[in-house]
């Protein structure tokens, strides 16, 4: 039987995480937040508190944890409150997490990250394998605090050995909240101008499936995540339902701000990102894992168009509203 405690079942990806594993029959889940789950967690039982380190060891003790799933970072399921406060809750608090979880007993820890770590640049190899180092600079916002949190747990690691420590670094997640997916489906995305680069995506299914794999394995180290293709962001853009509108690079974050602010927003990664590509190799995941995506990019993007979330189709919605309510009745 395994325990398996998961710290953010706050945020769409945890919730769904919890609630895939707590049906397997013999693991039992407890899900930590900051606030009310926004989905169903299954069987999951879920307590909403910030612990300190003291009491976060008391809680894995109490519950005899074996495994921690570490998904709670400001600025990854919903907007960061602010650079002090996420820095706060993604290094600190994830510093505080490992300490705690030494302390307790646990035997393995996954630690959500981002295949942006690497960063993006003309000498960026054309496919990126767990052993490149993540970038030390050049870096901004959630991305520098995944990058710090991920040198960290390096250090870490080799000083506790007993403990398991794996790092999954997704692609740009697509289901629930993204900055990015947010910015393909606003009027006329900003791009610049002779620059195209490649991104990769991966569905929010596929990365319930890796985290639940990465819990139930014993494994340890980088996997990176990403669906098996790649598109280009002017393609991504037009899959999400609108054109993209080049943009000399200085003007691509003042251009954004302009008319209706409630409705244009800037490009939401390091700029380096519009100019280079960062592809990784997902070589480890499936041969270690067994994990393997079931989505592509293209698909997940269409599937964002077809939800609604691209524009708002008033007739669609009327009549999808009257179609309910007479079921309803």
């Amino acid at each position: 039987m395994s325990r398996v405690l998961i710290n953010g079942v706050d945020g769409v990806l945890g919730a769904r995480v919890a609630r895939r594993l707590s049906h397997e029959d013999d693991v039992t889940v407890i899900g930590l937040a900051r606030c009310e789950p926004p989905a169903p967690v299954g069987n999951a039982e879920w307590l909403v508190a910030r612990l300190n380190g003291l009491q976060l060891v008391e809680l894995l003790q109490a519950e005899q944890i074996d495994t921690v799933i570490h998904l709670a970072f400001a600025g990854a399921d919903a907007p960061a409150p602010g650079h002090e406060a996420a820095v706060q809750q993604n290094v600190l608090g994830t510093m505080e997490l490992l300490g705690a979880c030494v302390k307790a007993g646990v035997q393995q820890v996954v630690v959500r990250s981002h295949t942006g770590v690497y960063g993006a640049g003309p000498l960026n190899p054309t496919m990126i394998s767990e052993g490149r180092p993540v970038a030390r600079k050049g870096l901004s916002g959630l991305l520098r605090d995944l990058a710090e949190v991920e040198v960290f747990v390096a250090e870490f690691a080799a000083q506790h050995p007993e403990l398991r420590i794996a790092t999954l670094r997704m692609a740009h997640l697509v289901g629930g909240w993204s900055p990015l997916i947010e910015y393909f489906t606003q009027p006329g995305p900003r791009t610049i101008i002779g620059f195209d680069p490649s991104l990769q995506l991966l569905h929010i299914d596929d990365a319930v499936e890796a985290f639940v794999l990465a819990a139930r394995a014993p494994c340890s180290g980088a996997f990176n995540l990403a669906a098996d293709d790649a598109v280009c962001i002017s393609q991504a853009i037009r899959l999400a339902g609108q054109q993209p509108m080049p943009t000399l690079e200085g003007l691509i974050v003042p251009s954004a701000t302009m008319g209706d602010r409630t409705r244009l927003r800037p490009w939401p990664l390091d700029i380096a990102f519009l100019r280079h590509g960062c592809i990784v190799d997902t070589k480890r995941a499936k041969e270690d894992l067994g994990w393997s995506p079931v989505h592509s990019a293209i698909d997940s993007l269409q599937s964002v168009r077809q939800n609604g979330q691209t524009h708002d189709d008033l007739a669609s919605s009327e009549a999808a509203l009257h179609a309910f309510l007479s079921r309803r009745r």
